[in-house]
């Protein structure tokens, strides 16, 4: 698949109009993954004529443990390691092994991994953004990047309709302002916690940016967030859902959030019955350089069995959820675990009356939710987030556990943001 093919196909297609098309594509790409990709992988060879149900689960520790033998460009671990932390400590990203990218990842889960991708990869990534999110290549985009590492993925990418602009995560927020002005960008890419900082310095009038085109990467993007963002730049919040190990998903032109079954097989590791919420368990068809086959995420998605108005039959989902770690469970009369959705907390925030502008809560075991609040009357806040919850466990069936409130809350831009945490 050349990255042309990739632009059109997003610019212009209309996604697949069944599960029956989305099969058949998948088997010839599976196809392809087997004569050409996995045989060039020490690790995954003698698998490449084995059954999808055979082939090894997975996650970032086995990913790491074997990355020499399963990446496909004869990189060893600590070859790409070297490389990889010299680049994140003189934040400096321009260094490649015979053109193969390569990078740290940590993600939500503090877990280190590595990635490494080619030329090509890039350009697949970059035509599938340009092609799904570009406002018109009638004139010159210029897009900004809010990333944690630059890893040169993107400004190689650049050309005479395109310019990229990498704003480190780990430098101060406000030192990026004026250069951001300077810029004025077509194009934003930002986690949801620098949009919403940006959407802030919007309305202030520290900056003044008129983006065509804004999108929410890397974190969950709450409807708070995205209604307050929306409400300052006057246009809508696309969401691309994407991690190391490839872009799972992204808004349609509906605006809401499908898999990217195009290039995604997608298993379910179902959580909870109820709901429907799984793990997904991806094999990416177009990756060769680091070959990602049945790797599990720890990821939590919440999945829409309702038609999408796009008519593109790809799995739509309703929300991430969260890591599985994150996730949270309250007992029962009768002692058993409830999982309570991230949803029902966030509305326990949304519906207070006094305004709450950002919170974070951590449970630890069953016995003990702790929630760090920033509000204008934080004791008012605390007695009708205390009643909204309590609602909540009515309406669930389930016990409350006991809270404990704190004001105040330490921002690390640098980090992906978790608002709901899981302690044992």
């Amino acid at each position: 698949m050349n990255p042309l093919t990739v632009f059109l196909r997003a610019r212009y297609g209309k996604g697949f109009a069944s599960r029956e098309a989305i099969a058949q594509h998948q088997q010839k790409a599976f196809q392809h993954l087997r004569r050409n990709i996995m045989p060039r992988s020490p690790f995954y060879a003698p698998y490449a004529g084995k059954p999808l149900s055979d082939w090894p689960l997975m996650n970032k520790a086995l990913m790491m443990e074997h990355f020499t033998d399963i990446n496909t460009a004869g990189i060893s671990k600590e070859e790409a390691l070297h490389i990889a932390l010299t680049s994140e400590q003189e934040r400096d990203f321009a260094p490649m092994i015979r053109n193969i990218a390569v990078g740290l990842s940590t993600g939500t889960s503090g877990q280190r991994g590595l990635f490494a991708s080619n030329k090509r990869e890039r350009a697949l990534w970059a035509a599938l953004m340009l092609g799904r999110f570009s406002p018109s290549f009638l004139q010159r985009q210029r897009v900004s990047l809010f990333l944690r590492a630059n890893n040169m993925l993107y400004e190689r990418l650049g050309n005479a309709l395109i310019s990229f602009e990498f704003y480190d995560l780990l430098q101060s927020f406000n030192s990026h302002l004026q250069r951001l002005a300077d810029q004025q960008p077509t194009v934003l890419i930002a986690p949801a916690q620098i949009l919403g900082l940006l959407a802030q310095a919007q309305k202030e009038r520290i900056i003044n940016i008129a983006p065509r085109c804004i999108i929410s990467v890397a974190e969950v993007l709450s409807p708070e967030d995205k209604n307050a963002i929306e409400t300052v730049f006057g246009i809508r919040v696309d969401q691309v859902y994407q991690c190391t190990e490839g872009v799972l998903g992204m808004t349609c032109r509906a605006g809401n959030l499908h898999l990217n079954e195009a290039y995604m097989h997608i298993e379910r590791d179902i959580i909870d019955e109820a709901s429907g919420a799984f793990a997904p368990i991806i094999t990416d068809l177009t990756r060769e350089t680091q070959p990602v086959l049945k790797y599990r995420l720890d990821d939590i998605l919440i999945p829409d069995n309702e038609p999408c108005p796009c008519g593109c039959a790809s799995l739509r989902l309703k929300r991430i959820e969260g890591r599985c770690d994150d996730i949270l469970y309250w007992r029962t009369a009768d002692g058993t675990l409830r999982m309570i959705p991230s949803d029902l907390i966030r509305q326990a925030m949304a519906t207070a009356k006094t305004g709450i502008s950002d919170y974070r809560t951590v449970q630890h075991g069953q016995q003990l939710l702790e929630i760090w609040l920033e509000a204008a009357d934080y004791e008012q806040a605390c007695a009708e987030v205390t009643r909204n919850l309590a609602a909540q466990a009515v309406s669930v069936k389930a016990q409350l556990p006991e809270l404990r409130f704190h004001t105040g809350i330490h921002m690390q831009h640098d980090q992906k943001r978790r608002r709901v945490i899981a302690k044992p």
